[in-house]
């Protein structure tokens, strides 16, 4: 069996996950013990204190960082499983890389960090991003009844992603409610996501950057901003930015894992929004783990153990 993990975006996310799972919290505390001293250097807290899940901050991307990574962990040394290929949705990228060897834990959170700080000096801060349950097609068509609204993602051949100011995204939603489209403003911060407008966000990144190291990447990777495998004289650090500007195609992504053979997709992070996107795009006999939908329990790790 070819097994993929694959790591969501920002935003999958719940309080206390492993509240009733002891190995969990042994796991989430050693694993914030590396990003910690990361997050107090950029002056935010540690990724286990508490927060409002309603609100933005850039430290929730170190907590849905940390969590994934608690996943990944939990998923090979609780439950036995390996993956032979890793990919992420946005933010999940980067966790990807870092669980095939890319970057270091601690350099991973430095890249979120360092995004979060270029996004502040270089970007407006008065975008939005929405979801609209609407085809790819029908996509490119609705965006241009906004003022540089992008498709920043396509999610499903059923939903998408856009991007842009936050007043043009505003009356989106509006025009998406009249006609009947189902439509959700996103949590994701005040910055547009995946929008080209953030170039010069993107060249200070790069440049502050720059002085982290790469490690040789012992599990595949599938870039769902490139759409490609990623190769071994890729420039990761590169390959990290272009998400800023590029958007990304997750059916595609899944569309070429099934292709080189992956019969097993495994969710590495909490809830279950990519492997739902899996099953309409692949189809509903496709073969989709999600041990961390609900909270985790002793218990249940253990029933997953048997199976």
């Amino acid at each position: 069996m070819v097994t993929a993990f694959m790591f969501p975006g920002a935003g999958s996310y719940f309080s206390t996950p492993f509240a009733h799972y002891s190995a969990g919290r042994r796991i989430a505390t050693e694993v914030a013990e590396r990003i910690d001293p990361i997050s107090v250097a950029y002056g935010w807290s540690s990724v286990l204190s508490e927060s409002g899940l309603d609100s933005w901050d850039p430290l929730s991307e170190l907590r849905t960082f940390h969590l994934q990574l608690c996943c990944w962990r939990i998923l090979e040394e609780e439950l036995g499983l390996r993956a032979d290929i890793v990919f992420g949705h946005s933010l999940g990228e980067i966790t990807s890389m870092v669980a095939a060897g890319g970057f270091t834990v601690e350099d991973g959170a430095r890249l979120l960090c360092e995004r979060a700080r270029s996004l502040e000096s270089y970007a407006q801060p008065t975008a939005a991003t929405a979801a609209f349950m609407l085809s790819p097609n029908e996509a490119e068509e609705f965006a241009r009844q906004g003022n540089d609204i992008v498709v920043a993602a396509i999610n499903s051949p059923t939903q998408v992603i856009l991007s842009g100011p936050a007043e043009q995204v505003r009356r989106l939603l509006r025009i998406a409610d009249s006609r009947g489209i189902l439509a959700t403003r996103l949590r994701t911060g005040p910055y547009p996501q995946h929008h080209p407008c953030l170039d010069s966000a993107l060249q200070h990144y790069l440049e502050s950057v720059h002085g982290i190291q790469t490690g040789v990447m012992r599990t595949a990777v599938y870039s769902t901003i490139l759409g490609r495998w990623l190769a071994p004289d890729d420039d990761l650090l590169a390959a990290v930015g272009a998400q800023l500007v590029h958007p990304l195609n997750f059916p595609r992504a899944v569309t070429e894992l099934r292709k080189a053979g992956v019969d097993r997709f495994v969710e590495c992070g909490l809830r279950d929004s990519l492997s739902r996107f899996v099953v309409e795009i692949a189809g509903g006999d496709t073969r989709v783990l999600t041990p961390f939908r609900t909270r985790p329990t002793d218990a249940k790790i253990q029933q997953y153990r048997k199976e």
